[in-house]
């Protein structure tokens, strides 16, 4: 899911640096023949007149790198032409898609459930992406690396192997064991050393962080990651062979636009030139 994703920090850089990016770029309408920047409809610049255009734009290029699709619905047309004049984002997971028989062709869609028309008001603007979407080609690596997340954080609440607390009398009833559990785990908060009286014994088991590599294996997946999101590993700060200098950092940004921009970049403007935005004399870039 896209939350699973997002706490992990290496895609969370990866997303907020990609389409961050891409959101603070302006989109110009040009003349195709004289290559004149001409005026062009608000929708272009300013999708949601609720929000900033780039905030539309960002969660756009999220759901196209997470998903493959952005979804926009249509709000209102212009009275002349019949182009879109605004559009809301919707959320991927809020679309349904329903195929013919055969699976072939997309029949309608639908929002919350909801029926949508294929055309005019309340349909919906489809951005297609490059492939099937971060979420479904990389799952297995990024809930590897929202599992090593969490082992983290269960290793800095009790930052020592797992212990266990072995009674030497009696049984205790459950509500003591608790707060024998709890007054425990509070002391260690606040102090490295403990004393047990002769009635209690403890034992540890499992490993450390530097037994199970947990370090290394946050440090494997960081890069697995990038090279999953199509981001230069460097730019995450996940271990590479090669270093950031002043030299190559030109050649470091030209990559990024390059391999991570531009593609996502693509499928916003080819949509955005198609006719029911743009007159087929003009393209947005």
């Amino acid at each position: 899911t896209r939350e699973e994703a997002m706490s992990v920090p290496a895609i969370a850089r990866a997303r907020n640096m990609i389409c961050n990016s891409i959101a603070t770029i302006p989109l110009i309408t040009r003349d195709k023949a004289t290559g004149t920047i001409i005026d062009q409809p608000i929708v272009i610049d300013d999708p949601d007149r609720r929000v900033p255009g780039a905030v539309s734009w960002v969660w756009a290029c999220e759901d196209l790198l997470f998903t493959g699709f952005s979804y926009f619905q249509v709000m209102s047309l212009f009275a002349d032409t019949f182009r879109v004049r605004e559009m809301w984002r919707v959320a991927p997971n809020r679309v349904g898609v329903f195929l013919n028989s055969i699976g072939t062709q997309i029949e309608y869609y639908t929002v919350d459930g909801s029926r949508v028309p294929m055309s005019g008001v309340g349909s919906l603007v489809v951005f297609y992406g490059n492939d099937e979407g971060l979420l479904n080609r990389a799952g297995r690596t990024i809930r590897a690396g929202a599992e090593l997340e969490r082992a983290a954080a269960m290793y800095a609440r009790e930052p020592v192997p797992s212990m266990v607390l072995k009674s030497n009398g009696t049984a205790l009833p459950a509500d003591r064991i608790a707060k024998l559990l709890d007054a425990w785990g509070a002391a260690r908060r606040n102090r490295g050393t403990a004393f047990l009286n002769a009635d209690v014994e403890l034992t540890t088991v499992g490993f450390t962080p530097e037994q199970i590599g947990l370090n290394a294996a946050r440090e494997i997946i960081a890069t697995e990651l990038a090279r999953a999101v199509g981001i230069p590993a460097y730019f995450i700060d996940a271990p590479t062979g090669s270093s950031m200098t002043y030299a190559n950092a030109s050649t470091a940004r030209q990559t990024l636009l390059d391999f991570s921009l531009l593609p996502l970049m693509n499928s916003i403007v080819s949509r955005l030139s198609m006719p029911d935005f743009t007159p087929s004399t003009q393209r947005v870039e």
